[in-house]
Order: C-alpha cells, then structure tokens, then sequence
C-alpha cells in the first residue's frame, strides 16, 4: 500500500518561486478545503506530475511551468510503500528526474522511459490511467470504470491484481505462434520445392531408362538380323 507523506512544489502552476508544501502525515485523514483557485486542483497536479511526469487535468507540459518565472519548476513527492522510504523529485527547466528510496538515489543510467517504467512497475504498481481511477478520483476528467473501452479496463485490472505478467506472456505467445506459422509456411514451401526436384528427377530417370531400353532393343535386333 502506497501511504502519501508529503508533496512539496514550486514555480508548478500559479505557485511562486517559494516551496508549497502539504504535509500529510500530521493525521491520520487529511481534508484540504478552499475556495475555487485557491490551489486545491494544482496540488492533485503537482502530484500527478510528481510522479508521472503528466498533469492530472489535461494540461500541456509547457504550461505546467509557471509563466511569470519560466523556469524552475519542482515537485517533490515522499511516500511509504511497506518499511521502503521513496522520495520522487521532479522538474522542468531544467529538466530533473530522480527516485529515491531510502535516502539512496536509484541508479539513472537507463533512459527517461526506462527509468519512468522502473517506478510505475517495480514500486508504484501503477500506470497513469490507473492512478487516476482508484487514487485521484476528479470530477473533471474521472471517467466510471465500466464507461472505459475493454482494453482500459483490462489494464486497471492488472495493475489493481498486479497480473499484467500474464498479458506480457499472452503476448509472448502471441508472437511465438505468428513466428511457428512463419516457419511452417517456409518449410512447407521447401517440402513443395522439394516435392518438386524428385519428381523432376523421377521423370529424368525414367526418360533416360526408356532411351536406354530403346537403344539396347535396337542393338540387339542388329545383332540378330546378322
């Protein structure tokens, strides 16, 4: 279970260039209440960005930056999965990703992607559609689980049972079996070919055969007629 401690961001949004930091560990329920604008919905964002790099509204990268300062944005995301401490530092110009896991910076030699895979696979155990079905549940873009397209729900469903090992090996088959048929074509065509030269030779034994036999009757009725 993934249990929140602590978002901090800066420059994210309409925040300024000074920490916005909200602190969920003080109790056991947090509510955060406030007017519309007061930042309630950039708090959802910034965790969202925290974490996968995408906003939870649907709003662009770029604007994600706020406009006055143009640079520095920062999110900081702490949380606890078991006795693992993860602490998720996020930003854009510059740009800046990193995951920490008790107090201890996991290796960054992989790619961005990879890295970002790391932590939806091997600790969060969720991917972005999924968070914002069981974790952030808004009204602005929350679409009901059973108004998702199969394939939608499929994924959640692996994510939330942790199967989607299964959907990996379904594919592996998959492409097992278009590569068995691939070669099944191929060596029947080579049987085909093959089928083909022995009858070709089967046809020149036997045109050879009968000239043979025609040659030695005529031999023979020479010898005889002398």
């Amino acid at each position: 279970m993934i249990i929140f401690q602590k978002i901090r961001y800066k420059n994210f949004l309409s925040t300024g260039n000074n920490f916005t930091e909200i602190d969920l560990t003080r109790h056991k329920t947090t509510l955060v209440v406030g007017q519309n604008g007061s930042g309630k919905s950039t708090m959802l964002d910034a965790l969202s960005f925290g974490l996968f790099g995408k906003a939870h509204r649907k709003i662009g990268k770029p604007q994600l930056i706020n406009s006055i300062n143009g640079k520095g944005s920062l999110v900081e995301v702490e949380f606890k999965i078991g006795a693992a401490q993860f602490k998720i530092v996020r930003g854009d110009r510059p740009a800046k990703f990193e995951i920490w896991k008790n107090d201890e910076m996991i290796n960054q030699s992989s790619h961005n992607k990879e890295y970002q895979r790391i932590l939806e696979q091997n600790i969060l155990k969720l991917n972005h559609k999924s968070f914002h079905q069981v974790v952030v549940l808004g009204s602005s873009n929350f679409v009901p689980f059973m108004q998702l397209n199969p394939h939608s729900r499929r994924l959640v469903i692996e994510d939330l049972l942790d199967i989607g090992v299964f959907s990996k090996m379904n594919q592996l088959l998959k492409e097992e079996v278009t590569a068995i048929k691939e070669n099944l074509k191929d060596v029947s065509y080579q049987i085909d070919l093959t089928k083909n030269k022995v009858d070709t030779q089967k046809k020149y034994i036997t045109d050879v055969k009968k000239i043979t036999d025609e040659a030695i009757t005529y031999k023979e009725t020479q010898i005889s007629t002398k």
